[in-house]
């Protein structure tokens, strides 16, 4: 059981890579057009969740099971408000260029999904 869980980390970690770039490109790329981080992380999590939802079901849980997005969802809403309360704290109260606020999320977020996904929603 040990070594497939280890064996399912490193493919989160491959497909996580994959799904952090996608979403951090999408908030690049909305925050230079709107230049507004609250509006920019709710059209990223909207744009990012379904195509994360493919990706993980797929490659790193093998269950594509279409029942469990709305679980899916739920986890990613604790990311997001997570993603909104770190960007007020960095941005907003000690001025970090909000660029690399976000970029500083990937220290705990993408662990706090496995966790969550694989104990909420694929219930492994």
């Amino acid at each position: 059981m040990m070594k497939k869980n280890k064996y399912r980390l490193f493919r989160f970690l491959i497909v996580g890579v994959f799904n952090t770039l996608f979403s951090y490109i999408v908030f690049f790329i909305v925050y230079y057009l709107i230049g507004q981080k609250e509006l920019t992380v709710t059209i990223s999590f909207i744009i990012a969740v379904s195509f994360n939802y493919q990706t993980i079901s797929r490659y790193v849980f093998s269950d594509a099971n279409e029942k469990k997005f709305l679980i899916f969802i739920s986890v990613y809403l604790v990311g997001y408000f997570l993603n909104l309360i770190h960007l007020w704290i960095t941005v907003d109260i000690y001025h970090i260029n909000v660029y690399l606020a976000q970029i500083s999320t990937l220290l705990y977020l993408p662990l706090l999904s496995f966790y969550l996904n694989k104990k909420y929603v694929y219930n492994i």
